[in-house]
């Protein structure tokens, strides 16, 4: 990984450290419920770097999270869906940008993301009626998708001309 591409991992995954906290600190409509705005900077580093970038961008920020909450089942379910999300959004970017608009690629993030998240939940807690869980979360999780798409679409826009700078690596 080049010094650029490693100094702007380490940036998207800070910004994104601090966006996880902050908006742990708000209340939830329901439980498990809420915007993901921490996953804009996954979003960014899948478009602007690429796969291991954002796949570390996610990892970071769910190790770091973990270790200053320290709840284990927070950190297992952020882990497993935060994993799967930038896996499908890797793969439909990747392989079909041209088909799909970012919003809608994050769509799909959020879905995975969920579907991961409760499949965790359902495990850990022996009951697999936590999975009806998953139609709310869905619901949920396509307008805050959409929106965590079109603000990462926004700051690409706004900072990729930053990362096409050339530099002394």
């Amino acid at each position: 990984m080049k010094l650029k591409n490693l100094i702007i991992t380490a940036l998207l995954a800070s910004m994104a450290l601090v966006f996880n906290i902050f908006e742990a600190s708000l209340p939830m409509p329901l439980p498990g419920i809420k915007l993901g705005a921490a996953n804009v900077f996954s979003l960014v580093a899948l478009v602007l770097l690429g796969v291991k970038e954002a796949f570390a961008v996610t990892l970071i920020r769910v190790f770091l999270a973990w270790i200053m909450a320290g709840n284990l089942f927070s950190f297992l379910c952020s882990l497993a869906g935060g994993v799967m999300a930038v896996a499908v959004m890797s793969f439909i970017y990747t392989k079909y940008k041209d088909d799909f608009s970012l919003p809608w690629i994050s769509v799909a993030g959020a879905w995975a993301f969920n579907i991961a998240q409760v499949s965790v939940a359902a495990v850990m807690v022996g009951d697999v009626r936590v999975l009806f869980y998953i139609l709310p979360l869905l619901v949920a999780g396509t307008a805050a998708g959409w929106a965590v798409g079109w603000l990462a679409l926004l700051l690409c826009k706004r900072v990729g001309s930053l990362t096409k700078t050339k530099s002394a690596d």
